[in-house]
């Protein structure tokens, strides 16, 4: 029997997030995950500038450790391809104090995750478990039980960080969830063409894809992440093969079959479920609480799962350590922790939510494209939209488009 303060289940970028933030706060920390690191993970590799904040404020040197010996290649900007394949360069706005430095990088998914588990290992109140598998988890009075294949583990709190498939959330919402969810299907190329001089990542909004979106970004080591996402409803309603399409359009897609014509395919197109932060779910309880997938928290919009998964991360630290102050574990002490991520999240994805079902109007995506690659004041506001949740409110309401139609 190993008895721990905190058992994280999960070692991702939500449960490393949590581990890290929580390193200084003497607490014993027991950190599982089903996996060997590295891992592959099925991801765009894309990291926002939310993320890079949130490495900003990690303790000690990680994230000056990140800029200095992580695999990555800086992205500046972001390209929107509209259904009338009419292309929109938007250059991030940089919210960094550091002339010169990136708003965004392309890191392949497994250097990222190795980097900030490897960092777990620093310290010597956080103990790791790889290649451990949940087979279940019990909420007793006084403390939590899960069961492993190595054993049974207890702790007073459990931190759910355990992916799409979350079997903490089974505390919350026991049997199958059926929320709004999207497929995302990824391969690695080489030598695609055409690629922005600042690598700016590129969103393809062809009309086949519709709410969905092609995407090519461009990492390093010469290898290209290509990928398409697509609503799971619209999937099963057109009976899409989506390894079949991706491979169709690289190769037959008037705008893309002449980025490919020498490109080589590195490995086969893998997917991956995203669950999409639409859902109003319950994320914590009596001894427990969810963070990154666990807790359907991607973007509706952009699809972004990396850093919202690490802001449940530093949302989770405050309201850990109150509790083990308190010595109270109840689900109304860990409500803060919805609360938190309320104010943190819960607008941004309703606004995303909102921009995705307008973006199935391939007329009214062409209209907004079109106007901004006119007009340098509107180019000027969807370039600071991406970035600032305020501006890009304007894009939900019919004010915007109205005054669009009079310039």
């Amino acid at each position: 029997m190993k008895r721990y303060d905190l058992i994280i289940a999960g070692a991702g970028p939500a449960g490393s997030t949590l581990a890290l933030n929580l390193a200084d706060s003497g607490l014993n920390i027991a950190v599982l995950d089903k996996d060997i690191f590295p891992r592959k993970k099925i991801c765009g590799d894309a990291l926002s500038g939310k993320t890079l904040n949130i490495l900003r404020h990690m303790p000690g040197n990680i994230y000056l450790d990140f800029l200095a010996n992580v695999e990555k290649e800086p992205s500046h900007g972001i390209r929107f391809v509209a259904p009338n394949l009419k292309e929109l360069d938007l250059p991030f706005v940089s919210n960094s104090t550091i002339d010169h430095e990136p708003s965004g990088y392309i890191c392949p998914r497994y250097c990222f995750d190795e980097f900030l588990f490897n960092k777990l290992s620093y310290f010597e109140n956080i103990t790791i478990f790889q290649g451990t598998k949940i087979s279940g988890i019990s909420i007793k009075t006084d403390f939590v039980s899960v069961r492993t294949d190595h054993g049974e583990i207890q702790g007073k709190l459990i931190a759910g960080a355990d992916g799409t498939h979350s079997m903490t959330r089974e505390l919350a919402t026991p049997g199958p969830l059926n929320p709004y969810q999207s497929v995302g299907i990824r391969s690695y190329f080489k030598k695609v063409t055409g690629i922005h001089p600042d690598n700016f990542i590129e969103l393809i909004f062809l009309r086949e894809l519709l709410p969905g979106y092609f995407w090519i970004f461009n990492g390093p080591s010469g290898l290209t992440n290509v990928g398409l996402g697509m609503p799971h409803r619209q999937i099963i309603k057109r009976k899409v093969n989506l390894s079949r399409l991706l491979l169709d359009l690289v190769e037959n897609h008037p705008y893309l079959a002449p980025r490919f014509h020498t490109a080589t395919l590195i490995d086969k197109p893998e997917a991956h479920i995203l669950p999409i932060g639409t859902l109003k779910i319950r994320r914590s309880g009596n001894r427990f609480l969810l963070l990154g997938d666990a807790a359907f928290l991607v973007d509706p919009f952009s699809c972004e799962g990396i850093g919202n998964a690490m802001t449940s991360g530093e949302c989770a630290n405050q309201v850990i350590r109150n509790c083990f102050k308190k010595n109270s574990f109840s689900g109304c002490d860990l409500s803060e922790y919805d609360q938190k991520l309320e104010r943190r999240l819960g607008k941004e994805l309703r606004i995303s939510g909102t921009i995705r079902k307008l973006s199935c109007s391939p007329g009214l995506f062409n209209f907004v494209i079109n106007k901004a690659r006119k007009n340098k004041e509107i180019k000027e506001l969807l370039s600071g939209m991406y970035t600032n949740e305020n501006l890009r409110a304007k894009l939900t309401k019919p004010s915007f488009y109205f005054n669009l139609i009079l310039r």
